[in-house]
């Protein structure tokens, strides 16, 4: 317990420094732009004074000087303008602009690795905020959930923004070119949340750490209550590990509750893209609710409107597709489609009996 304690501190510390760093590096940089200003001022000035020069000339002498560029069209020829320019360029402004772009160029090379590690506060907005990823093979399953979203037309464009302290070196590179940003360490907090840009996000997903654990309920009950306290218009979506938790995180503040299906992020997806549809799939997978049965009735050039329609009114369930005669599996075929098959699929209740016969004699009645 004290090492994990004091792990949390010193990363807590390497964070603080880091930041304190990065504001101390640009403070630094307009310090020394106000003094390379003050230098070039009181150049031109001097070259103005003593070389008799006009204001634009003065100007383009110092800069030409400072810059080590040195045209040779203008030169200080007075003493007191060449000893001027001695300690005031030469001597003082040369190094100053040199620090600066050292500067410069260390900022924006400290910039880049600090967004590539998640240390980055990004500003975005209609973006998707994932928290948490699985502890066990995460990388893994955020590639697949990521390339879901973006082969989903409604989602496509979305930014993507995932808040996580699985990813110390930053997103994988190929996860990272998929439009994706890592903000690092732990989402719980006001504040965390607050940098995450929760209240401008159009999803929030809330991913369970651990599938098997199902304490990673506790984390996300936690999270949603803390994100009571903001205004957050965008879907909010929960991965439930217990069944019997899933009426609790919906009274928190869910807007959607799945079970957490780690070969299939198209379910995640499919929530995402058109809220309600995680429960129809759901349902599919236990016999307790709606769920598909096939029936084993051959039938030969028959328009799938009217079957459909048929089996529809007769109260026995709604067609999802056929098998046909070559084993191929058709599912939702256009109305006017002519098919041929030996198997048919109905999505049918728990308690719908099995009545192969009335199917028969549906198909029988719409035959040509």
């Amino acid at each position: 317990m004290l090492r994990i304690k004091s792990e949390v501190l010193r990363r807590r510390q390497r964070r603080r420094f880091s930041l304190q760093t990065n504001e101390e590096r640009k403070r630094h940089i307009v310090d020394l732009f106000l003094v390379l200003f003050f230098l070039l001022s009181m150049n031109t000035a001097a070259m103005m004074w003593f070389e008799q020069l006009s204001l634009p000339d003065a100007v383009w002498l110092t800069f030409t000087t400072v810059t080590t560029v040195g045209y040779g069209d203008l030169v200080a020829s007075s003493t007191e303008g060449r000893l001027a320019t001695i300690f005031l360029i030469y001597i003082v402004g040369i190094f100053m602009l040199a620090q600066i772009a050292g500067e410069w160029i260390d900022y924006r090379f400290d910039r880049r690795d600090r967004m590539k590690r998640g240390l980055w506060s990004w500003k975005m907005k209609n973006h998707i905020l994932i928290l948490n990823t699985p502890d066990s093979h995460g990388d893994r399953y955020l590639r697949l959930l990521v390339e879901q979203i973006r082969d989903t037309p409604q989602l496509a464009d979305l930014q993507i923004q995932v808040f996580s302290p699985h990813f110390q070196d930053g997103l994988p590179s190929d996860i990272a070119n998929m439009d994706v940003v890592l903000r690092s360490g732990k989402p719980e907090g006001r504040v965390n949340l607050t940098e995450a840009n929760i209240e401008e996000a159009k999803f929030v997903v809330l991913l369970a750490v651990d599938v098997n654990d199902p304490r990673s309920d506790s984390v996300n009950l936690d999270m949603l209550d803390q994100m009571n306290e903001y205004d957050v218009p965008g879907h909010v979506i929960v991965e439930c590990v217990l069944e019997s938790n899933r009426e609790r995180l919906k009274r928190m503040g869910a807007d959607a509750v799945i079970r957490p299906i780690r070969a299939y992020p198209e379910l995640l997806v499919r929530s995402l893209a058109a809220p309600g549809t995680e429960s129809i799939l759901e349902d599919l997978f236990v016999y307790a609710g709606n769920h598909p049965r096939r029936y084993n009735v051959s039938f030969n050039e028959h328009q799938w409107g009217s079957l459909a329609s048929m089996l529809l009114e007769k109260g026995l369930g709604t067609p999802l597709g056929y098998l046909s005669g070559n084993d191929e599996m058709t599912t939702n075929p256009p109305p006017d489609a002519k098919v041929s098959g030996h198997a048919l699929f109905l999505m049918v209740s728990q308690n719908a009996p099995y009545e192969p016969d009335l199917v028969e004699e549906c198909i029988a009645a719409t035959a040509n």
